[in-house]
């Protein structure tokens, strides 16, 4: 038993140096990827264990044990003109980890034309190192193809009709989670968003696209209860943003989130009901000067698919 310890205390060593090493920007950085992780602040990252860890950390998709559907959608802010939607795939294999895909999509749209659409296409595989009754140790990476075409200019008419094409890009992104658990009650997990600093465009108009990188911290002090701390810093942006959330199984077919975290100061709560192998999930998120965002999403589980 002492050497699962040992074995877990490396772990968290080897995270937290490389969250003081990383401390040196998908396009647009969105925390609130679905409803059932914006209600908790965006914080259960290390605790992570559906297919909506595709996003947050990959490695958490080895603690699926069937087949996942998940897809959500939301205007953030409230702005009719700004719609945001992801859909995720997820098929565990046993001794071969989990696959999954995913899609995430952004767009704003000004009288019916397009202004922006950002794009991202993701696979990933995520497997054990090791497992036993008293601790897991996982890792997890994805590749996202990045997509975004930047519309029309407005032109003369000034609703773009005879306006000039403004381009498009093309870039690949790596990620990389880790994961570890003792008695699968404490968790600790730390996600690199790209890794390999993907750069879109060329010469004089070429950007890199945001990278980030966040520990995060959960502990079930019994079973139904579910708690989180996250630390999440943006590389080159100089505040650390801290999250913290909880989860609670009221009954087993509804689950109660709510959460908090800085920069800026946000509060999220909602709620998801189980019913039948489907699941549906509500997210309130404030925001201190922007219109609240109030986000949806809904899954499908094949609860007796056994490869």
């Amino acid at each position: 038993m002492n050497k699962y310890r040992i074995n877990f205390t490396v772990l968290i060593g080897f995270i937290l140096l490389l969250s003081l090493a990383g401390n040196a920007q998908v396009f647009t950085q969105v925390n609130e990827i679905s409803a059932s992780i914006s209600a908790t602040g965006s914080a259960n990252m290390a605790t992570a264990d559906d297919a909506w860890a595709l996003f947050t950390n990959p490695a958490g998709l080895s603690r699926l044990r069937a087949p996942e559907l998940v897809t959500g959608f939301s205007r953030p802010y409230s702005q009719s003109f700004f719609t945001s939607q992801n859909a995720v795939a997820a098929f565990p294999f046993k001794k071969y980890g989990t696959v999954a895909i995913g899609y995430q999509n952004s767009s704003s749209t000004y009288s019916g034309k397009s202004l922006s659409t950002e794009s991202a296409y993701t696979v990933s595989h995520a497997f054990y190192l090791q497992k036993d009754i008293l601790s897991t140790l996982a890792i997890g990476y994805a590749l996202n193809i990045y997509q975004v075409d930047y519309g029309r200019s407005a032109g003369l008419s000034g609703d773009g009709s005879d306006g000039v094409n403004l381009g498009n890009g093309l870039c690949i992104g790596l990620d990389l989670g880790i994961s570890g658990s003792l008695h699968e009650r404490s968790w600790v997990g730390l996600f690199v968003k790209n890794l390999n600093s993907p750069e879109m465009g060329n010469s004089i108009t070429s950007m890199r696209l945001p990278r980030s990188l966040a520990v995060g911290f959960g502990y079930e002090p019994y079973y139904g209860l579910k708690t989180d701390f996250l630390i999440f810093q943006a590389i080159g942006n100089q505040k650390t943003q801290y999250r913290a959330g909880i989860e609670y199984q009221v009954v087993p077919w509804l689950m109660l989130r709510t959460g908090i975290n800085t920069e800026p100061n946000r509060i999220g709560f909602g709620f998801g009901i189980t019913k039948f192998n489907f699941t549906i999930n509500y997210a309130y998120v404030s925001h201190p000067v922007l219109p609240e965002t109030h986000q949806f999403s809904i899954g499908f589980k094949l609860a007796k698919y056994d490869k």
